[in-house]
C-alpha cells in the first residue's frame, strides 16, 4: 500500500522515482474511470495522459496537489471528461474504437462483445454526469462512499442516493434495450 502523504511530498518536490510511481499506480485505474465516461480507448488514452501532463504543469508552477493526491487526479479527469463530453455534442457521430478488438478472438465473440459494450456504454451516458461518475467509482474502480464523496465534494449521502439513483436508471435503461430482463431485477 502507497504511503501517499510522503508520496505527495516527494511528488512535490518533482522527485523522479515519485512521479513514475504516481503514473504507475494510477493511470490505469484512471484510464479506466476515463473509458467509462467516453467510451472511446484513443481519447480515454489522451484524457489520462493529459491529467499528469496537468499535475506535472501544476507542480512545475509550485502549485496542484496539497493533501490528496488521488482526489486531485479524479478531480482532473472528471473535469476532462466533462470537457470532452461539451466538445463531443458538437459532433456528428461517435467515433469508431479499434481498442475493442479482442486479437484471436472470433468475429461473431468479437461482434457479441462489442454490441454488449456499446449497449451498457449507452446506457450509462443515459445517467446524469453525477451519477455516471458515482456508479463508476463505486462498482467498476471499486472505490468506497467516503473517497467518492471526498473527491467530488459531497456528502456521503449525497453520493448514495446518486448510487440508488444511478443503478435504478441504469436498470431501466438495461432493460429498455433488452440487455437484462425484468426477472433480473
Amino acid at each position: 500500500m502507497i504511503d501517499e502523504t510522503e508520496l505527495l511530498r516527494r511528488v512535490r518536490a518533482l522527485d523522479e522515482l515519485a512521479l513514475a510511481a504516481v503514473f504507475d499506480t494510477y493511470y490505469e485505474p484512471l484510464y479506466r474511470y476515463i473509458y467509462h465516461h467516453v467510451g472511446h480507448t484513443a481519447t480515454a488514452e489522451d484524457l489520462a495522459a493529459e491529467v499528469f501532463n496537468r499535475l506535472l504543469g501544476k507542480l512545475e508552477e509550485g502549485s496542484g496537489p496539497r493533501h490528496y493526491l488521488k482526489a486531485w487526479l479524479y478531480r482532473v479527469a472528471h473535469n476532462l471528461v466533462v470537457d470532452d463530453a461539451r466538445r463531443r455534442k458538437h459532433r456528428d457521430h461517435d467515433p469508431l474504437d479499434p481498442g475493442l478488438a479482442d486479437v484471436g478472438a472470433d468475429t461473431a465473440t468479437h461482434a457479441h462483445h462489442a454490441i454488449r459494450a456499446g449497449h451498457v456504454q449507452r446506457a450509462l451516458s443515459a445517467l446524469t454526469d453525477k451519477q455516471r461518475t458515482v456508479v463508476v467509482m463505486k462498482y467498476l474502480e471499486g472505490w468506497e462512499n467516503e473517497e467518492i464523496a471526498h473527491t467530488l465534494g459531497l456528502s456521503i449521502g449525497a453520493v448514495k442516493s446518486l448510487r440508488v439513483r444511478g443503478i435504478d436508471a441504469l436498470r431501466r435503461e438495461l432493460t429498455r434495450i433488452g440487455i437484462i430482463t425484468g426477472e433480473e431485477e
